[in-house]
């Protein structure tokens, strides 16, 4: 079937930086550019709400911003509230009138707009970027049982929307496979996130002699960056961190970092812009994830684009990616000890043998290249199956299409410019915003307390972790 206009629906977007809302704005602007008409419906930055004309990647998108508001300890992350919702992306959804709508998880604003493409009647696909059992254990501080008791009803509503999407997808066949696991007789693709390597090309070569070490991601409880201060601080003291990002953890780290008398060999950086962080990981010796919770990891994808070697825990779909010996090493998760030995290996190779590690990350960072990702979810908004991916999930694409191909595909789907487009979008839906806009009253968050018995909380239990760490090495 024809497509020409897709909504994507999302809990987290640009500005956000994290694997989500990198994936989504990377395909939402590469779909405009490839002529489609994209709408993103994605919560409010801040009190201002509506629909607007953002750029991204200097790409118009029309952006239609949910009240929402932020969420107690986490800095960045913002929460809409449910209430009303599904009423009100019924309302959209139609108003837009898409060909498909493209949900990047089954909680809240994704399964709201889901119950909004089912009233709609419009093709349903969604990526699962969300492992529950994961998510409960490492983000949430909670009795086992209640653990246990939220991943089940997690499961279970991932399990309602998924089986009434039309088409299922995975970053990887691991990914995949466990979602298959936990929803029986569900059908689920495996499609690389991607990554813009052209967005890389002009990065400057890795030098093994600047040692230092960098993580990009978020500063949260199930990321672990605990684990790289601890394995930095039995490293020696020429080798220095860079931490980008920013969390609920940010200030328990840099009070870590101050315990383990680091302090003056890691600098923290937050707020940073795509080509800010671009920039740092071309001064980057060597990239570290130390996360156990990674469906892909978009953060290591970019690093291997900007070709540096890479260390990351052996967990989840870190392995798809780090290949021992060939671009970087495998930890033992959660071992600080076993985490700074790869890195003294890193560090020890020799100039060719670095060389080689970094050419590695290049070649695995090309198996994952973002216009093949986009060929991919095109064919499967048209209702056809994506291109496949074997174990490892290195793809078995085609080659690149030429540019004489690219230019007569633009062609065909028309001669109006992507600026043109996203301001006729704009003005269509002039006329309807009033019928979508928020209306949910302000609601009162009263966590003076709360706040302080949770943050003793987590101070404990990082403590606790750490001295199981120590214990165990």
């Amino acid at each position: 079937m024809g497509v020409s206009t897709v909504v994507i629906a999302c809990d987290t977007f640009a500005p956000d930086r994290n694997g989500t809302a990198t994936f989504t704005k990377n395909l939402a602007s590469s779909l405009q550019q490839n002529g489609y008409e994209v709408h993103v419906i994605a919560p409010a930055t801040s009190k201002l709400y509506g629909t607007f004309r953002e750029k991204h990647d200097g790409v118009p998108l029309v952006v239609h911003r949910l009240k929402s508001f932020r969420l107690p300890f986490q800095p960045v992350q913002r929460f809409v509230i449910p209430l009303g919702l599904t009423r009100k992306l019924t309302e959209l959804v139609s108003a837009i009138a898409p060909d498909v709508v493209h949900i990047q998880s089954h909680l809240n604003v994704g399964q709201h707009a889901a119950n909004a493409a089912r009233k709609n009647k419009v093709r349903l696909v969604a990526t699962n970027h969300i492992d529950a059992e994961n998510l409960v254990e490492n983000v949430l501080l909670a009795p086992k049982f209640v653990k246990q008791f939220l991943a089940k009803m997690i499961i279970r509503d991932a399990s309602r929307v998924f089986r009434a999407a039309d088409s299922v997808i995975a970053p990887n066949l691991r990914s995949a496979q466990m979602l298959e696991a936990v929803i029986p007789n569900l059908k689920v693709f495996a499609v690389s996130g991607g990554v813009n390597l052209e967005a890389y090309k002009n990065v400057d070569k890795a030098k093994q002699a600047s040692s230092l070490v960098t993580y990009v991601g978020r500063l949260d409880r199930e990321k672990h960056v605990y684990v790289l201060l601890e394995a930095l601080a039995r490293l020696p003291k020429d080798i220095k961190l860079e931490v980008i990002g920013t969390g609920s953890q940010q200030s328990e780290l840099i009070t870590l970092a101050k315990e383990l008398k680091i302090q003056s060999r890691v600098r923290f950086f937050d707020d940073l812009d795509d080509a800010q962080v671009i920039d740092k990981l071309g001064k980057a010796s060597v990239f570290v994830m130390p996360s156990i919770q990674e469906l892909q990891s978009m953060a290591t994808l970019e690093a291997m684009a900007a070709g540096r070697p890479v260390v990351g825990a052996n967990s989840m779909a870190l392995p798809n990616l780090v290949e021992d010996g060939v671009n970087g090493y495998l930890f033992r998760p959660d071992s600080p000890t076993d985490l700074a030995k790869k890195l003294e290996m890193v560090f020890a190779l020799n100039a060719k043998e670095f060389q080689s590690f970094c050419l590695g990350s290049l070649a695995k960072a090309r198996q994952h290249d973002l216009l093949q990702t986009v060929a991919s979810y095109e064919k499967v908004y048209a209702g056809e199956d994506p291109i496949p991916t074997d174990l490892r999930n290195e793809s078995g694409y085609p080659s690149e299409p030429s540019v004489g191909a690219r230019l007569t595909k633009l062609v065909r789907r028309g001669s109006k410019s992507i600026e043109r487009g996203a301001n006729g979008v704009f003005e269509r839906l002039d006329g309807v915003r009033g019928a979508v806009s928020e209306s949910f009253s302000d609601v009162r968050f009263n966590i003076e307390k709360r706040s302080r018995k949770v943050v003793k909380n987590l101070s404990s239990s990082l403590r606790a972790a750490l001295e199981r760490i120590r214990k165990d090495d």
